[in-house]
């Protein structure tokens, strides 16, 4: 560094020091290249070497002396602190001299990127803190600090935030890193967010709504060799907005003809008072289905009654079909009925009573079971068995959206494709009969295709298995086992299960 830009240098530090002016390097750079700043120390210079020239001696021009220069920092201080030292006498060398001032690097902070997963509470909670640096290096993360308990804490030797959220909400969590032998922080923001479930309300519906209908039922039939249990439960949809399920089921066992009758009905959730139509239609039809099954009130049932004990003649079996076909026709016709009257009684539209309608009629005959099904809507019935091998007894009347089915109406009744949606059978090895609600369907199979999709059902036989373990309670755990979670189905839902 020449003398000139040394003394520039030591005049821009004293003055900007004793100033206390903040420094930073534009301002520096500004300085230096200032034309007028540099007339003034080349005039410093001249006068510098004029008035030197006016008092060296001969003797000092054959002997020059050393000059001496303080630090720039602070001129005054330095002077006072330097050792006095006597005057130099030809030939000597001074004991003490200024250090020249070393210029300090300039660190700059390294930009960091830090990213963190959400956080759901009540759920397991692993996740890796990430550092990108605009260095490139490779940052150290030290310690995290929170603002309160989330129940997370940081993992220091896998550097992860791990533990089960306690709390939902957006939290600034301080990450204090290093690199470089630097030590930084960042305030980072971690998103807690709520557990679905405990969004739900569950509020009741008004005193004086009316058709009033138990928030969860159930019912059980444990006879010698029979086994049913049915159980209904208001979905999560219907406890949010306090109002009552549309669901509805019957079962029954008559002990003289040992005919099992099973039946669920789904109420339109657009209908004002489907759930008294899914209570009048099961009703209206269990109790038709029960008369027409009593061979001595009805005699006509004798020989379709011997053709289901042999089983061995395909014409006998069509005869069988028809009167079945007829049986579930008149059914359905009388339920419409009582809907009709009913909404005359009320003086309301027959859709405000809008329902599904799923009947199965069975019967244990040794090792075999006979089943007549009808379907009118969505839902689901079934006879699984042996282990892996299901057989679905009817098509779901699914809609272009989601939601959308097929309702028991005069229509339907009167369409003549109605026998389609009567499927009767006799096999072997059937360890369950089960009949359900789209709000057990739909989040157990999700599609018609998953309706035949035996891996499924097995699923499901699986899950209820548990349920079924303790006969006499099954109704009341099935009851229970309804009230799982499923993102996105919060329908009401109904099971009935014969094993």
């Amino acid at each position: 560094m020449d003398k000139k830009a040394l003394l520039t240098k030591l005049i821009i530090d004293d003055t900007l020091t004793q100033q206390r002016i903040p420094v930073h390097e534009e301002l520096v750079i500004a300085l230096y290249e200032d034309a007028e700043i540099a007339q003034h120390i080349d005039f410093i210079i001249d006068r510098i070497k004029a008035k030197t020239a006016e008092k060296i001696t001969t003797q000092d021009k054959a002997q020059p002396i050393l000059l001496l220069l303080p630090p720039a920092h602070n001129l005054a201080s330095d002077e006072a602190s330097l050792p006095k030292e006597s005057s130099l006498k030809p030939g000597q060398i001074p004991t003490h001299s200024s250090p020249m001032p070393i210029e300090k690097p300039i660190i700059h902070r390294p930009t960091a990127k830090i990213t963190l997963s959400n956080a759901k509470v009540g759920s397991e909670f692993n996740s890796s803190i990430n550092i990108e640096l605009d260095t490139l290096d490779t940052a150290q993360i030290k310690s995290v600090n929170f603002p309160e308990d989330l129940g997370i804490t940081f993992d220091a030797k896998s550097c992860c935030l791990v533990g089960t959220p306690i709390k939902s909400g957006n939290f600034t969590l301080t990450i204090n890193w290093s690199v470089n032998s630097a030590h930084y922080h960042n305030d980072v923001l971690l998103i807690i967010n709520p557990d679905p479930r405990s969004l739900w309300q569950i509020n009741e519906p008004p005193a004086d709504s009316p058709y009033p209908k138990a928030h969860i039922d159930s019912k059980l039939i444990l006879e010698e060799d029979i086994r049913i249990a049915g159980a209904r439960r208001r979905g999560r949809s219907h406890e949010h907005a306090g109002t009552f399920r549309d669901d509805d089921f019957y079962i029954h066992h008559d002990n003289q003809s040992q005919w099992n009758i099973l039946i669920v009905a789904d109420g339109a959730g657009s209908a004002r008072y489907s759930r008294e139509g899914s209570r009048i239609v099961t009703k209206v039809v269990s109790e038709y289905l029960e008369e027409q099954l009593n061979i001595e009130k009805n005699p006509i049932l004798a020989p379709y009654l011997n053709t289901i004990h042999q089983w061995d003649d395909e014409s006998e079996k069509r005869q069988v079909g028809n009167f079945f076909s007829k049986l579930f026709h008149n059914a359905s016709q009388l339920a419409i009925n009582h809907l009709k009257n009913e909404a005359i009684r009320i003086n309301e539209p027959i859709k405000s009573f809008s329902t599904t309608l799923l009947a199965t009629v069975a019967l244990r005959i040794d090792d075999e079971l006979f089943a007549a099904a009808f379907w009118m809507g969505d839902g689901a019935i079934a006879a699984y068995g042996p282990a892996g091998k299901v057989r679905v007894l009817g098509i779901p009347d699914s809609g272009e959206y989601a939601g959308q089915t097929r309702f028991l109406d005069e229509s339907a009744v009167n369409d003549i494709e109605f026998n389609r949606r009567i499927i009767i059978g006799k096999w072997s090895e059937i360890s369950h009969l089960i009949l359900m609600t789209d709000g057990v369907s739909d989040p157990k199979f999700e599609t018609d295709n998953g309706l035949q999709d035996p891996n499924k059902w097995a699923a499901l036989i699986d899950e209820i298995s548990p349920c079924l373990a303790s006969p006499e309670t099954a109704d009341k755990t099935l009851a229970e086992w309804l009230n799982f979670f499923s993102a996105g189905n919060h329908d009401d839902r109904t099971l009935v299960v014969a094993w």
